[in-house]
């Protein structure tokens, strides 16, 4: 890591990325820097970057972990503040307060003082913990890749609670697991049987499960979000689905095969399947738009003022007009972008496939 230390390419006339932009009245972005964090290995072909990007944006760090095992922060300026080493690769991290918490493949959970990069505790969960944390109700919950929710005191670090659903066979999930959202008092997960589960946040009781995935080959829940009393849900054999978060009670379901990640933004309820980006209407899952992926899913879009910005693997990422879904650009460093976007002050941080991290400008 520390030889890459002057790998950093700051913005000034930098054109080293195909942006593959289209005519337009409108520059969204230029880039600010490029920061390579991760070397190449020999013989390494299609190197994946799951791992999204934190902005913390009172301090201006962007943290991100990378596929070698290590959690970075990054100034704004591009510098190095500090770096952290696991024995697996990173997921997104989740920032509260002044630590940051990721989970790795190594099967443990960090907290990290975000001022010194040093561990306040490390919770040893044996499970691929690959998923972006959540926090809430003095609790650091996160899902593993093996169907089980963990919770643990935000501030020692020590085991609460966890919720586990058995797979025959060991559990099954194309596009990785989907991260815990908490709300209300409870939490929420989903799980590779098809399954969703609303659990007490104090202690993890389950106030409902429900299988809200159609049946199929392939009935993961790969992505779950929380808004304003509802829960939409990702299922992976062919739907998005809103529930009532306090009962389970469906409200509405939108057929949608290979749904894997959804989000809302803008008062709509986007989701992300193997072939599109569709806007939905929250109140009756009615599609508002539809948008062709030209990719793969990747991590949880973001809105970034206007627009929104979806990781499309090896399509890189897709810039669409978030009101109507129109594409409006394609941000390509090369290698394709699969790591959920970080959003900070007028600025978009991205981590490629390749191991580099882009800082983009957003312009007006």
């Amino acid at each position: 890591m520390k030889a890459l230390a002057l790998g950093l390419a700051l913005a000034a006339g930098w054109t080293g990325v195909e942006t593959s932009l289209p005519p337009a009245p409108v520059r969204l972005y230029s880039v600010a820097w490029k920061r390579p964090l991760v070397e190449a290995r020999a013989l390494e072909t299609g190197p994946q970057e799951l791992g999204g990007v934190a902005v913390d944006v009172q301090r201006g760090i962007a943290f991100v972990g990378t596929r070698d095992g290590w959690l970075h922060a990054v100034r704004a300026d591009g510098t190095l503040a500090w770096e952290l080493q696991a024995a697996g690769g990173f997921g997104p991290p989740a920032v509260d307060g002044d630590t940051v918490y990721a989970g790795s493949a190594d099967g443990n959970l960090y907290a990290v003082a975000i001022p010194t990069g040093k561990a306040r505790w490390v919770y040893a969960a044996k499970e691929d913990l690959s998923t972006r944390p959540a926090v809430g109700g003095g609790l650091v919950l996160v899902a593993s890749l093996q169907d089980t929710a963990f919770a643990v005191d935000a501030r020692t670090g020590a085991w609460k609670w966890h919720h586990r659903r058995e797979q025959k066979g060991g559990a099954l999930t194309i596009h990785g697991a989907a991260p815990v959202q908490v709300g209300d008092g409870l939490a929420f997960a989903g799980y590779s049987d098809g399954f969703v589960a609303a659990l007490d946040l104090a202690t993890g009781a389950a106030r409902w499960e429900r299988r809200l995935a159609p049946a199929g080959s392939y009935v993961d829940v790969d992505g779950i979000a929380l808004d304003d009393g509802r829960l939409y849900a990702a299922a992976y054999s062919g739907a998005v689905v809103a529930v009532d978060a306090r009962t389970g009670k469906e409200a509405w379901s939108f057929a949608a095969p290979g749904a894997s990640r959804v989000m809302v933004a803008g008062g709509e309820v986007v989701a992300v399947t193997t072939a599109s980006v569709v806007a939905l209407s929250p109140a009756t899952g009615a599609p508002i738009w539809t948008t062709a992926l030209a990719g793969s899913p990747g991590g949880v879009p973001a809105l970034a003022g206007k627009w929104l910005v979806v990781p499309a693997g090896p399509g890189g990422l897709r810039w669409l007009e978030a009101a109507t879904g129109r594409p409006l650009r394609h941000f390509d460093p090369g290698s394709g972008v699969l790591g959920a976007p970080g959003v900070g002050k007028g600025r978009i941080y991205v981590l490629s496939n390749g191991g580099d991290l882009y800082a983009l400008d957003l312009r007006s």
